[in-house]
């Protein structure tokens, strides 16, 4: 069985890229690939998710596709590690059909919140395929 914690703990970018590269290797064992959306704990924070990032966008259309909203959510502020990662693994599934349902309800969240910067984020995203 794997330690999600050990992995964390290799995804911390204060650690070597040796071991990041272990720990996102580790990775691709995980079935629940949940645990890597944007961890806010006190040890795993900012400081794992350009892996975590990393880790997600290797995974295949199906395997992210309950997580669109969650992946559209890290897109609020393009300046949080591994935004770029994820927009660009993103412009890859633009034309499946779960996209635009996830699409829509984070563009009306984005307005709702008045939160005209991930607005934008959202429509480049959809623009930019």
């Amino acid at each position: 069985m794997i330690d999600i914690d050990y992995i964390m703990g290799l995804l911390d970018w204060n650690k070597s890229i040796a071991d990041q590269a272990e720990g996102i290797k580790m990775a691709e064992n995980i079935e629940n690939i949940n645990v890597f959306l944007q961890p806010c704990s006190k040890n795993y924070n900012k400081n794992v998710w350009d892996n975590c990032a990393k880790i997600l966008s290797a995974r295949s259309n199906e395997e992210l596709s309950p997580y669109m909203i969650e992946l559209m959510e890290w897109l609020q502020d393009m300046n949080w590690p591994g935004a770029f990662c994820i927009f660009e693994r993103l412009k890859g599934m633009v034309n499946e059909q779960l996209f635009q349902h996830s699409y829509t309800i984070c563009l009306k969240y984005a307005q709702a919140l008045e939160d005209e910067v991930w607005e934008n984020n959202l429509r480049m995203l959809k623009a930019g395929n």
